[in-house]
């Protein structure tokens, strides 16, 4: 699969809220990453990001807190076209390849080869 940013969200799509983390402090070379990735510290009141996965979209929703740097949080949605029903094994497949390329784009001591060997041990059914 390949996860690739795209400049805008696509016309005619809704939005289908997937995940949300509250508070990428815990680790802040994630929170780090998506700042850089996104222009955050430029603009902060962008338009949210957008990563497509095969061809499916899905947007990042970065989210503040008082007091912490930006972003504090993101949610993930996806982009579901018109009324067509959310695939909902095959966006948890997709969420798996979404957090692949941030833990890819975060680099050391993080790693995808760890990603999955947890995905195993937790027996985490959409891991490839």
């Amino acid at each position: 699969m390949t996860v690739a940013r795209v400049a805008t969200r696509p016309a005619g799509h809704r939005s289908v809220p997937l995940l949300h983390e509250p508070d990428l402090g815990h680790y802040d070379e994630f929170r780090r990453f998506l700042a850089v990735t996104f222009g955050l510290d430029a603009d902060p009141f962008g338009p949210p990001g957008v990563l497509t996965v095969d061809g499916r979209a899905y947007e990042l929703v970065f989210t503040g807190r008082s007091g912490r740097p930006f972003p504090a949080g993101v949610e993930v949605h996806a982009l579901v076209e018109g009324l067509e029903p959310l695939d909902v094994e095959q966006a948890d497949r997709d969420l798996f390849e979404l957090a692949a390329w941030l833990v890819d784009g975060v680099g050391a001591p993080w790693s995808v080869d760890a990603l999955e060997q947890t995905s195993r041990i937790f027996a985490i059914p959409a891991r490839p």
